[in-house]
């Protein structure tokens, strides 16, 4: 038997990115979107709470009119995001190309104004979306994301006017922030994965600026997921689902690149970090042991996991040969080892955030980790193993382990759910 919901799936009350309409009154019912999976599941449950005599059919009507349908990727969605994203790179484009013809007070007043601008037609198109209930329109996010792009412009055109190299990698870090800050004012998720995509992408260059190399570049990588994931899990603690998605998905694709790139046994650049690299770890570690304390089971097995990856990847780029491993017909003693520690240790990742989407009922995390087992066992299959192992019999003994591990998690599922139901008997 189950118990009518409080709050619909998704979508906790209070959550930043769940505006909603403002001040519900008896005579104005809140309207919630919900994706067809979620209204599936609503109307099959509202059928059993009326068969169970829970509620009446007046009730059960009620509760239906509450959630319209609305899908949270479309085809508006991608274009308009895209064009977003296309007219943002021609404004920063622009100021790159310096606009001779004006001066540089003339330029920057110029993005100031475009950027004001859009912040307004963005916050205008917000409040009309939410006095007309239109919750699922992507336009105010679109207008949201150029805005955020807009900022870029002024930050790059405020540095050219100051004589400030536009090579530096603190411009991107100020827009990254800019972005995110700008995000938690408005409650838009849009900006947000803006500015964590910048803040990350600062962190790498500041971190590759110090010394280059497979151990720099993996382990900021791999830092810089175990950041976002852990600021994720604290945002899901606090109950705000939507602005923790960004964080979290976004951290555990950087997990996955990072372990990518270690895995190569190719040798690239010197095992030493920068200044940069070890206060980024620190910082990391410290939201990670916060994450840890105050996260649930789920919490402590995302954050564990980002925090795996991160060990992996380390050990992955320090253990290294003294000459690049070029002809894999001839792999020196110890490579074939290690080429069987990085494909373990992709696996256990991987099948990790995998599992993780599926406990967190995240689609796009599953399918993140899915498509990147794939791709990272096809390259290692041509790159390393083809001396050893014929790339069919590499995706079989992964395949099988898969499998395996599969089966033994749905048997635990079931024993769960058979002693669930004899405790409720």
């Amino acid at each position: 038997m189950t118990a009518p919901p409080t709050i619909p799936p998704d979508a906790p009350a209070g959550s930043p990115g769940q505006p909603g309409p403002p001040g519900p009154t008896p005579h104005t019912p809140v309207v919630v979107t919900a994706t067809p999976r979620q209204l599936h599941w609503l109307e099959g449950q509202l059928a059993h709470w009326q068969s169970e005599g829970l509620v009446d059919p007046v009730a059960a009507s009620a509760i239906r009119n509450r959630y319209v349908a609305s899908r949270r990727f479309t085809l508006s969605h991608i274009v308009l995001t895209l064009g977003a994203c296309f007219v943002g790179l021609g404004l920063i484009w622009l100021v790159a190309s310096n606009l001779d013809q004006m001066s540089p007070l003339v330029r920057f007043l110029l993005m100031v104004v475009i950027w004001l601008g859009l912040i307004g037609a963005a916050e205008v198109l917000a409040a009309r979306r939410e006095r007309e209930g239109d919750t699922a329109s992507p336009v105010v996010g679109a207008v949201r994301l150029l805005a955020a792009g807009a900022f870029g412009a002024v930050v790059f055109q405020a540095a050219q006017s100051l004589q400030v190299p536009a090579f530096e990698p603190i411009l991107v870090g100020v827009w990254g922030l800019g972005a995110v800050l700008w995000a938690y004012a408005v409650r838009g998720l849009a900006p947000l994965v803006l500015g964590i995509g910048l803040i990350a992408f600062w962190f790498l260059w500041q971190v590759m600026s110090g010394g280059e190399g497979a151990f720099a570049v993996s382990t900021a990588l791999a830092v810089a997921a175990l950041a976002g994931v852990s600021i994720g899990v604290v945002h899901n603690i606090l109950g705000w689902r939507d602005f923790a998605l960004p964080w979290r998905e976004i951290g555990a694709a950087l997990g996955l690149v990072a372990l990518f790139i270690a895995a190569f046994p190719f040798a690239w650049g010197e095992a030493a970090g920068s200044i940069a690299l070890w206060l980024g770890l620190a910082v990391a570690g410290g939201l990670a042991v916060l994450a840890l304390a105050r996260g649930g089971r789920i919490d402590r097995f995302e954050v564990a996991l980002s925090a795996l990856a991160l060990a992996l990847t380390i050990a992955l780029s320090l253990w290294r040969f003294d000459q690049d491993v070029m002809d894999t017909a001839n792999l020196p003693p110890g490579a074939w080892a290690r080429a069987v520690f990085a494909v373990v240790a992709y696996l256990l990742v991987a099948s990790g955030y995998a599992v993780l989407g599926g406990m967190r009922d995240a689609s796009r995390l599953t399918w993140l980790a899915t498509g990147a087992l794939v791709i990272f066992v096809t390259v290692q299959a041509f790159a390393v193993f083809a001396p050893i192992v014929s790339g069919a019999a590499l995706f079989l003994i992964v395949g099988l382990v898969l499998l395996g591990t599969g089966i033994l998690a749905d048997r635990g599922r079931r024993r769960l759910v058979s002693e669930t139901k004899e405790a409720l008997s």
